[in-house]
């Protein structure tokens, strides 16, 4: 326990200050090319860029044995947008898909737009803020009929400990209509608190931790079915007794 605790506690740190540098660079990169125009070619350059210093910071954590991520089922997609719909345990959550996925935008909290850590990157990349309303749902629908993927957490936060899952909100469903594309699936499972809801980020969690990202069914959102009983039969999916957010 104690060769164990001297390993993790600089690792555990020492990432967290890796990925805020890599946080810091992003964000310097953006306000340097502040001159360019917000079009779709510069949103989706900011997407890859993202996606590559995440991909390089979840190497880094295979490599030092911090997190281990195994992704199931994601050799195929169809063309075109999509809109993905995962469960959330953790917030890195977030980190393992858009390391997977080279060109998707996600919905952040009003909060990052002032966090000098991911703010300016989150902006250039073209995410979105969750306070949008109406405009939201427009834009979003605008950028997955574009093509993009985008990454929605339907319970809205971290699902709390001790909980299943929390109840769906039906916006990811209606983005997905109105854009006219299906809703990809996604469970996630995770064997340890680390950024779990409640676990303060500064406390060593249980490591190493061990990630498993699984694509399910590509949902269908032509039927005659009503939003609500849509949403209502994709939280069912996830609320099958096979599926635990924490297995």
């Amino acid at each position: 326990m104690i060769l164990h605790g001297a390993y993790y506690y600089p690792v555990y740190y020492g990432t967290l200050l890796l990925f805020a540098a890599g946080g810091l660079e992003l964000s310097l990169l953006s306000l340097l090319a502040g001159w360019l125009p917000a079009t779709e070619r510069t949103e989706r350059f900011f997407q890859r860029l993202i996606h590559w210093h995440l991909a390089f910071f979840h190497g880094w954590c295979a490599l030092t044995g911090l997190v281990h991520v195994q992704y199931h089922g994601f050799g195929g997609r169809p063309a075109g947008g999509l809109v993905l719909a995962a469960n959330h345990p953790s917030l890195i959550d977030i980190t393992c898909l858009l390391a997977r996925l080279p060109e998707a935008v996600c919905i952040f909290k009003p909060a990052i737009r002032r966090n000098p850590v991911l703010g300016a990157a989150a902006r250039r990349a073209g995410y979105l803020g969750s306070d949008g309303g109406h405009e939201l749902v427009r834009g979003a629908a605008k950028k997955v009929a574009a093509g993009h993927t985008l990454i929605v957490f339907p319970e809205g936060t971290r699902t709390p400990p001790g909980l299943a899952l929390l109840p769906f909100k039906p916006g990811f469903v209606v983005i997905a209509r109105r854009a006219r594309v299906p809703v990809q699936l996604v469970r996630i499972t995770t064997d340890s608190d680390l950024l779990t809801k409640g676990c303060r980020w500064w406390r060593l969690p249980g490591l190493p931790a061990r990630v498993e990202i699984t694509a399910g069914p590509l949902i269908a959102t032509d039927s005659p079915a009503s939003t609500s009983q849509l949403t209502a039969e994709i939280e069912a999916w996830f609320r099958a007794p096979s599926f635990s957010p924490r297995a």
